[in-house]
């Protein structure tokens, strides 16, 4: 079975062995690369970490929802609107199933440097920042609507 050669942006993004500074330098190995057993559960870990804070975000967001009824009858001051309460659930909730795909992408492709035993870094550079920015702009964007309806609010005659 043909190997496939990795691209030159996998390479940097992922530093293999085609990529890491000095390793064109390295013998190769004689003996099998040793992967402990605790391995494997340190990635089944780190899978379930990332899954539980995605499942949080997308419990909460549910939970803002679902609590969030507008009675017509009942005017409160001070509170957020319903377009506010639509834009948090419409936000976090494909934040959060975003952060799932990413770590069931990351889990897998982790798996497979594992079971493969290849040789390369396991540490990924571009997702946890990608989606730390993401949910930046997610909860800045929810900050601001909050914070135009209570001016709003204040702004208006009871």
């Amino acid at each position: 079975m043909p190997t496939m050669q990795p691209s030159a942006l996998t390479d940097q993004l992922w530093g293999t062995r085609a990529h890491t500074q000095g390793a064109q330098y390295q013998k190769p190995r004689k003996i099998p690369l040793r992967i402990e057993p605790k391995t494997y559960f340190a990635n089944e870990r780190t899978f379930l970490a990332w899954l539980g804070m995605a499942t949080t975000l997308g419990t909460v967001s549910t939970a803002i929802a679902g609590f969030a009824v507008e009675d017509e009858d009942v005017k409160h001051s001070g509170g957020i609107s319903t377009g506010t309460v639509e834009l948090i659930t419409l936000t976090l909730l494909p934040v959060s199933i975003a952060m799932i795909a990413y770590a069931l992408f990351t889990f897998y492709w982790r798996s497979e440097f594992i079971r493969r035993k290849q040789v390369g870094f396991f540490d990924d550079k571009v997702g946890p920042i990608t989606l730390a920015i993401i949910v930046m702009i997610s909860l800045t964007l929810i900050m601001l609507a909050a914070v135009k309806d209570l001016i709003v609010s204040r702004s208006s005659p009871p």
